[in-house]
């Protein structure tokens, strides 16, 4: 397709826009050729200054938001590397403590234990007592006369089997209730020793042996009631 040249005598307006986004310039060169630059052409200049003019301060308030997001996320970043290591300063501080304290508590509950176990094994044992109990002498029956039991049962019957027993009077005294007069004489030709001595007072052995001798010569007589056991 053959294009239309313009008349001789007319101007044909070349427009050439060329522009920096960082520096935001425009420039527009016209180069008459021939005739009057269009009304298009005019317009359309206008169009892309208007455009970059208006564009411009937004990109230049963009960047300058971007740098102070950056400063302010720089500070926070600086703040908490600070307060991290303070924290971190008192936490290891604060475990050496309690590694310290739960080493003294050790240290204490062993000691503890080792003096309980001392006391344990110096403890000494209580002493015994040993308690002799008292030796009764028994007087063997003389053979052929009353039995053991017949005599229990006398001495039942005249002080209720009591050696240190006395008459309401006074008068009769001992296991078997010799008066003093029956006790010194038999005590006379069978234990002079036993003269004048208290019958109430008198061993067991005494008594019996008394008894004996007395049964020896008089027979269940000088017991006029209880005698009667000894038949």
């Amino acid at each position: 397709m053959r294009q239309r040249q313009p008349p001789d005598g007319e101007r044909r307006s070349t427009l050439h826009l060329c522009y920096d986004t960082s520096s935001v310039v425009v420039m527009a060169q016209i180069r008459p050729q021939r005739g009057r630059v269009t009304f298009a052409a005019i317009a359309l200049l206008a169009v892309v200054l208007t455009v970059f003019v208006l564009a411009s301060p937004a990109g230049s308030q963009s960047g300058i938001r971007l740098g102070v997001d950056v400063a302010s996320f720089s500070q926070r970043a600086t703040a908490w590397s600070s307060a991290n290591v303070v924290h971190r300063s008192a936490a290891v501080e604060r475990a050496e403590a309690l590694g310290k304290q739960a080493a003294e508590a050790e240290a204490e509950a062993q000691r503890q234990a080792a003096l309980a176990a001392a006391r344990t094994t110096t403890t000494s044992s209580p002493p015994t007592t040993t308690t002799s109990s008292p030796t009764t002498t028994v007087t063997p029956v003389p053979t052929g006369g009353p039995t053991a039991e017949q005599w229990a049962a006398l001495r039942n019957c005249e002080s209720s089997g009591r050696y240190d027993a006395v008459s309401p009077s006074g008068r009769y005294r001992g296991a078997y209730q010799f008066s003093q007069a029956t006790w010194d004489w038999v005590a006379s030709f069978s234990n002079p020793a036993l003269v004048g001595v208290d019958p109430a007072v008198a061993s067991v052995a005494d008594q019996d042996d008394q008894a004996f001798e007395l049964y020896d010569r008089n027979g269940a007589g000088p017991w006029p009631h209880c005698g009667a056991y000894l038949s």
